[in-house]
């Protein structure tokens, strides 16, 4: 148990052969199930799917903490895992922390999975070439989103909380009738907008799911070449973000 690692015819003399029948693919209910069956083997542990093909989530709830905020994902086969903000990502075999390319590279195999739509929009339009894994009840991340304001960076936020006791507030947040103005209210005066409306369609799974991805408790960027970057300085971001813009590179 792993711990949290044709026959060329010759001439028309030769008998034609019945061909074999051409196997059919899985079914996608089919391969989810061989992968959770596969995993649970692996980890003993129970496993449900997520938004993104092939990445599975250990199916226990998220414990109440002030770091831990994500849960532990791990790809099919066992690959690699996203092990709840402890480490970012890691090789599932051994436990090694990826570098910082090789998890920007490994979360950019769900680029065409992230709903960028649904993420939480700041500096206007124009092409988007940075992610944000955010707190609005973290100090390193007011600052910097004060910075990034201040500026008028474009970029989109994965939002979260630094502990468990705020992440019922998120809702609120995300389904006010301007979330971007929302958000900003709530990270730079801790004023949180109305409590949702019963109808609100906020996807909390997907939304754990993506935060884990990135690492699950500090503030990480994620560029469109994949870098990754956690805790970012804001004159770092504007470096790179005008290095993408010269390259083209956006989501």
């Amino acid at each position: 148990m792993r711990r949290l690692a044709v026959l060329a015819l010759a001439g028309l003399a030769v008998p034609l052969l019945a061909c074999p029948a051409k196997a059919r693919a899985p079914s996608p209910a089919a391969t989810v199930g061989a992968d959770i069956e596969a995993l649970q083997r692996l980890y003993n542990e129970r496993f449900v799917p997520t938004a993104f093909p092939g990445l599975y989530q250990i199916d226990r709830p998220i414990p109440y903490s002030p770091r831990e905020t994500a849960p532990i994902l791990v790809t099919r086969g066992g690959e690699y895992s996203f092990n709840n903000g402890k480490l970012g990502a890691q090789r599932g075999d051994t436990g090694a922390p990826l570098s910082a390319s090789e998890w920007g590279a490994l979360i950019l195999q769900w680029r065409s999975q992230i709903r960028y739509g649904d993420l939480i929009q700041q500096g206007g339009t124009g092409p988007l070439r940075m992610l944000l894994l955010s707190a609005y009840d973290c100090p390193y991340s007011k600052r910097l989103e004060a910075a990034l304001a201040a500026a008028g960076t474009r970029y989109a936020i994965v939002p979260s909380t630094i502990g468990t006791a705020n992440k019922p507030f998120l809702p609120d947040i995300w389904c006010s009738p301007d979330r971007s103005m929302a958000w900003r209210r709530a990270i730079s005066t801790g004023v949180r907008p109305a409590r949702a409306a019963a109808g609100c369609r906020y996807d909390r799974r997907y939304f754990e799911t993506l935060s884990g991805m990135l690492g699950g408790s500090k503030p990480t960027a994620l560029f469109a070449d994949g870098t990754v970057v956690r805790s970012p300085d804001p004159a770092f971001v504007q470096r790179k973000l005008a290095e993408l813009a010269r390259s083209g590179a956006s989501f």
